[in-house]
């Protein structure tokens, strides 16, 4: 085989495990989306991290912000987490002032977590955060691209959740708030 055959090769073989030119049904797909959400997490807690707060924290704090006043046990569900790690969650973000528990006037055992006004200015913060790491994300792609990217993501995202028969489940903050956005575009 000559040196040129072999370069062309490897260069060829190179593109494909690098990424490039990576066919959709490639089993590597799955790591792409892994790193995906794994470097904007990343990314993410960087851009917190001056604000004292964790990426796993901001998330409760999203669900509340979307839907307050919810059960401890419901925001476990919603994050797809145990009880104890969003109990972790909930007592530093309790100690920070940003949230707190109150037990359910229905049912003594229910502790409901509540925003406080104190996580008002963090929430504008996680919002630009947010915003940063998708402009980051979405560097050197034209915007009307970008957009179908999220269009097919949603799709995507539908997909396996009807895979995994969600009907159970029950919603996130994703699903109320791609309900929403469904609905004022209506």
């Amino acid at each position: 085989m000559s040196l040129a055959l072999l370069r062309g090769a490897v260069i060829v073989m190179a593109k494909k495990y690098l990424g490039q030119n990576m066919d959709y049904l490639d089993h590597r797909a799955g790591f792409i989306f892994s790193d995906i959400a794994r470097f904007r997490a990343r990314l993410f807690d960087s851009l917190l991290a001056p604000h004292g707060l964790t990426t796993s924290q901001a998330w409760v704090l999203a669900q509340l912000f979307v839907e307050d006043n919810l059960p401890q046990k419901e925001l476990a569900r919603r994050m797809d987490v145990g009880t104890v790690t969003v109990g972790g969650l909930i007592d530093r973000l309790e100690a920070r002032g940003f949230v707190e528990r109150k037990v359910d006037p229905e049912d003594r055992r229910v502790k409901r977590v509540l925003l406080k006004d104190a996580a008002r200015p963090i929430g504008r913060i996680m919002s630009d955060c947010g915003r940063e790491v998708n402009n980051i994300t979405f560097t050197n792609m034209p915007p009307e691209e970008a957009q179908r990217m999220m269009d097919n993501l949603v799709t995507i995202r539908k997909n396996l959740l009807g895979a995994l028969d969600s009907g159970s489940a029950g919603k996130n903050a994703t699903d109320i708030l791609l309900e929403k956005s469904k609905d004022s575009s209506s």
